[in-house]
């Protein structure tokens, strides 16, 4: 199969894809507007990878930024933004009160989790339908395309 075509069809699926996957809908919107976070903020894709991260729990910057594949001080320009929003906040840890750990805000925290759950289903879903090679190799090329635009996953260009 020649390249250009290539090309073509995953400029063309890629839209697809995220349709699939979604990005939060009316519902979902009006329900950040009724806990306070505003509608109208405009979230990077970096700023949404560590909405994903968190969602395995609180992070220091450095495991955010290691997680992104950025620098800590790129990490930080997310997580300030966030912090700015409302949708983040930075607290001491419970093991030792010299780290500082990013988490949800807690009025955020329940709607970013459903919101990941539901995304994170639809994904299985369609993984589901694939074999462990060829997830395998869905995912490497995905890192493979990202690494070849010159940015490092996460990293705002």
């Amino acid at each position: 199969m020649e390249r250009e075509r290539l090309v073509d069809e995953v400029l063309m699926l890629m839209p697809t894809l995220m349709r699939a996957i979604g990005g939060p809908d009316p519902a979902e919107m009006a329900e950040f507007a009724s806990r306070g976070i505003p509608v109208d903020v405009r979230v990077s894709p970096g700023h949404v990878q560590i909405l994903i991260a968190l969602s395995r729990g609180p992070h220091s910057v450095g495991q955010l930024a290691e997680a992104l594949g950025v620098s800590a001080s790129a990490a930080t320009q997310l997580v300030d933004r966030l912090v700015e929003h409302g949708m983040v906040e930075r607290r001491h840890g419970t093991a030792d009160r010299r780290v500082v750990v990013v988490d949800y805000a807690p009025r955020m925290r329940e709607v970013a989790l459903r919101l990941m759950e539901v995304r994170r289903r639809r994904l299985a879903e369609a993984f589901a339908r694939l074999t462990d090679e060829e997830a395998l190799a869905f995912v490497k090329g995905l890192r493979t395309l990202s690494e070849g635009f010159g940015a490092a996953p996460g990293e705002e260009n």
